[in-house]
């Protein structure tokens, strides 16, 4: 690229960071709304790196205004990338092909054309954009000048890791070879009943053009619309591989944008066909047993260090000590699926609102906490949530991943022992731990005169969802009250760790509530 294409590179940066600066300004949800499709217009002008991570935030929890990134960006014209097929297949596309469509489906680095061979077989031509490579390095250069500023900053994340991460990524999806190699080894490893991956033709495949089979399917909204069956066998595909290549391959597919999905009926159910392996996260065997007896303990009740857990999944442990405390607490809240003794829908699960309430700000400390790399397979559980919610499809996490794994990778995991934390940091949570002594129940009262009308324990963490816990008529009356404020006694409940505490004493007509945490 040359200086007036990098300028204009830049250019297209800094219209995007303005755009982010005035999405995080935006001050009510109508506001953030016209700043999301602002924002998203600015990524679709754009390939390479930036679409890319414009994509990544299609697959985020704010991804709604985003996903015409996935659907709506212009291919070039088939005049303008075949002279490349050519160069990377040494031949003419028609000693090859019988048929090629002009027509092409876009993504952040290259397009798809269909494509008939001549001795038979329906595939997709995937063909990077022309000096994307050189776009792609000036644009990881300018990214690298970028400062860590706003929460970045702040709560220490480490900015020069994601850019990294980031950049190693590019390097391997720029080279076709690598993705033809892990979408093989994964259609091998990854067998789960109604799974299909495409096909690799490793003979015409080459560092810029990709050749597989083609599979036809519709996108994920279409098959929101299938009777209920049908898309509740479709999510339990796209479960099982999820914690198949997960836990027992440890190699996770990192990029659920809707573009790389589809859907079809059969005569017996569902099928998922699963496309571009470009982003697929490994995951080190230490990692996934961790995750694993974490959740194990949570479903169990079993014995567990969170702090010594978190460590081993990755976490910087130095930077959790001040908010270990919460980190039991945050587990059920993380894995809260996992416990349900029936079907579970995403929609109940009100992850966002619990996680903020119980850390406050601190969300970005145990964000930061993270390594880089989480941030790619955080991707593949935001992918699996998103799609089950839109399928409405209901299962049972625990009996799935039973299913999904052999039964001597979970005993090894619930007898998994994760290294201990280094003994300076083991006394600093230790100290916190009884300086800071957490409710284990929260416990409702409810009397009129000598009769007891309500009489509930529940897990201290239930204070923090206190507002949908008090009846509404009663809410009201606190709201009107001049005594109590709600907000204020959860965010002094947030300060304080969930410490054993009153938290509302009061009449109400000829009832008496008392609700306190112990």
């Amino acid at each position: 690229m040359n200086l007036s294409g990098l300028i204009d590179r830049g250019r297209t940066l800094t219209k995007i960071g303005l755009e982010a600066r005035r999405l995080g300004r935006a001050a009510t949800e109508k506001e953030k709304q016209r700043a999301r499709h602002a924002l998203a217009r600015q990524f679709a002008d754009a390939r390479g790196v930036t679409m890319k991570f414009g994509q990544l935030l299609a697959s985020g929890e704010d991804g709604e205004a985003f996903q015409e990134l996935v659907t709506s960006i212009e291919p070039f014209p088939l005049d303008a990338v075949r002279p490349l097929i050519e160069a990377e297949i040494g031949q003419p596309i028609e000693s090859v092909f019988a048929s090629f469509e002009p027509r092409a489906t876009a993504a952040s680095l290259g397009q798809v054309h269909r494509a008939e061979l001549l001795h038979g077989g329906t595939v997709a031509v995937k063909v990077q954009y022309p000096d994307i490579a050189g776009a792609v390095a000036d644009e990881m250069r300018l990214l690298s000048m970028l400062p860590g500023v706003g929460p970045v900053r702040a709560w220490g994340f480490d900015f020069d890791g994601y850019k990294t991460a980031l950049r190693e990524n590019m390097v391997r999806e720029l080279d076709y070879r690598n993705e033809a190699d892990r979408q093989h080894q994964f259609a091998d490893a990854v067998r789960v009943d109604g799974l299909i991956v495409p096909k690799v033709h490793m003979d015409l495949t080459s560092a810029r053009v990709l050749v597989q089979g083609w599979e036809q399917g519709v996108d994920l909204d279409a098959a929101a619309a299938w009777d209920l069956p049908t898309r509740t066998e479709t999510g339990r595909i796209l479960m099982r591989t999820l914690f198949k290549s997960l836990f027992d391959v440890g190699e996770v597919h990192g990029d659920p944008h809707a573009g790389n999905y589809a859907f079809r009926q059969t005569a017996t159910g569902g099928e998922v066909i699963l496309m571009d392996f470009g982003c697929t996260v490994p995951v080190a065997r230490s990692e996934r047993l961790a995750l694993l007896k974490m959740i194990l303990a949570v479903r169990e009740g079993g014995d567990l260090n969170p702090l010594d857990t978190f460590a081993a999944m990755g976490f910087d442990a130095d930077k959790l000590v001040s908010i270990s405390g919460a980190l039991s607490t945050l587990a059920h809240i993380l894995f809260t699926p996992f416990e349900a003794r029936s079907k579970f829908f995403v929609h109940h699960w009100d992850l966002k609102s619990r996680f903020d309430n119980l850390l406050g700000d601190n969300k970005w400390w145990f964000r930061a906490a993270g390594p880089p790399s989480h941030i790619l397979l955080l991707r593949g559980f935001f992918g699996l949530a998103q799609q089950l919610d839109a399928l409405r499809a209901g299962l049972d996490w625990w009996a799935e991943l039973h299913a999904a794994l052999p039964s001597s990778l979970i005993d090894e995991a619930r007898a998994y022992q994760p290294p201990p934390v280094p003994d300076t940091i083991a006394a600093r949570a230790e100290w916190l731990a009884l300086s800071l002594q957490l409710a284990e129940n929260l416990r409702v009262h409810v009397t009129e005169g000598e009769r007891e009308v309500v009489s509930l324990s529940m897990p201290g963490e239930a204070v923090l969802r206190l507002d949908e816990l008090i009846p509404e008529d009663v809410m009201a009356y606190l709201r009107e009250s001049d005594e109590w404020d709600v907000p204020a006694i959860l965010a002094q409940v947030r300060a304080r760790g969930v410490q054993p505490q009153e938290v509302l004493d009061f009449n109400k007509g000829a009832r008496h509530y008392r609700i306190w945490l112990e």
